[in-house]
């Protein structure tokens, strides 16, 4: 077998000779053809720095170290200073994602973060150093995500996108934003729904929810939402027009007298029974739309409403709307839960009361 990776064991300790000699032997064992990046750089260049990560799919993530090589050309080294997590992460992690993109270990996880550029490779004019960046990493091949005091990423990344953070917006409310915010603005877009409509939306106290919330009342749409008593308050200050009891007692509300009708339902949350039950209530011609596979199959086979899965699409676009609207201050994140590297690694729990939101990772 052959073929060509970079190799992060931490040899901090050793000699730079030293370094480079357990490198190569490495590589000879293997047969393969590794860039050792205690070789290419010098010592007063390594960059150490620690991370969540896994070196192998279904191992619990833990702290790492890894050493950034030099940027290649069309990459950038991005200081990080605060990431957020996703579902997606938990895939990665488990190998739900192997076939998708490229991944290499150890693998540093998280796609969504926000930093500054230290250093551009050859050929980078969309951005310089200094600049203040944030987005999804998806690079390919990927290795270094975002869960690090440091990345190293594609410019213009494969699978992900990169921009600007707009002035005024810090590193953390940039961070929660990218997947979330462009989710939530793809699915909406996809729904149909237009200004006026009502519009019922599953998971409206989670991180992608509470951006739809959001985009919803911008767009002068209606919103209803299934919530608990102690998150009423906080979503109708977000922008639900009425919040409904949870569960079982969903459908009862939705039976009754005077009930609306809906030109569409976001699902966020997988919620299969709810949304057989609300699906009712959607007029005809009307959409059923979710981001977490919550549409039964007997539902996707019927003709009288549009069901179907969402999957994020045009990234550039969808993220630069999320960069307007928040620069504009019509969306927010909601950060529900801060977080540092060492929690992560020991696994600490997110709270779960009241609007959940985002739980967002502070790297300095």
């Amino acid at each position: 077998m052959t073929g060509t990776f970079t190799s992060f064991v931490p040899l901090r300790h050793e000699s730079q000779s030293n370094r480079t000699f357990t490198c190569r032997a490495r590589a000879e064992t293997l047969g393969l053809r590794i860039r050792c990046a205690s070789h290419l750089l010098g010592p007063e260049k390594e960059h150490h720095v620690q991370g969540i990560g896994i070196e192998y799919y279904g191992e619990q993530p833990h702290l790492i170290d890894i050493t950034l090589p030099d940027p290649d050309a069309g990459e950038i080294e991005v200081e990080l200073f605060a990431a957020s997590r996703n579902p997606l992460d938990e895939a990665v992690a488990a190998g739900y994602l192997a076939g998708l993109g490229e991944f290499r270990f150890p693998l540093v996880l998280g796609f969504d973060g926000a930093g500054v550029i230290r250093r551009v490779g050859s050929g980078v004019d969309r951005f310089a150093a200094g600049d203040r960046v944030f987005g999804q990493f998806w690079s390919t091949p990927m290795q270094f995500g975002t869960f690090a005091e440091a990345t190293l990423a594609q410019a213009r990344p494969a699978l992900g996108v990169l921009r600007r953070i707009p002035d005024g917006v810090g590193f953390e409310a940039a961070a929660a934003a990218p997947t979330a915010g462009m989710t939530a603005a793809g699915a909406l877009d996809n729904s149909g729904a237009r200004p006026g409509d009502t519009i019922l939306i599953l998971g409206a106290t989670g991180g992608v929810g509470t951006f739809a919330v959001q985009e919803a009342k911008a767009r002068s749409i209606r919103v209803l939402a299934p919530a608990s008593a102690e998150a009423a308050d906080a979503l109708r200050e977000l922008g639900v027009n009425e919040v409904l009891p949870r569960n079982g007692a969903l459908a009862d509300a939705l039976a009754s007298p005077g009930a609306p009708e809906f030109a569409a339902i976001l699902d966020f949350a997988g919620a299969t029974d709810s949304v057989e039950v609300a699906a009712k209530k959607v007029r005809d011609g009307g959409t059923v739309v979710s981001t977490a596979y919550g549409v039964p199959e007997a539902l996707r086979a019927q003709t009288r409403i549009v069901a179907t899965d969402y999957v994020l699409d045009k990234k550039p676009a969808r993220l630069d709307h999320v960069a307007g609207a928040l620069a504009a201050g019509v969306t927010r994140p909601i950060i529900g839960h801060e977080m540092g590297l060492e929690d992560v690694a020991h696994g600490e729990a997110p709270a779960r009361h009241g609007l959940r939101g985002k739980t967002v990772i502070r790297l300095q």
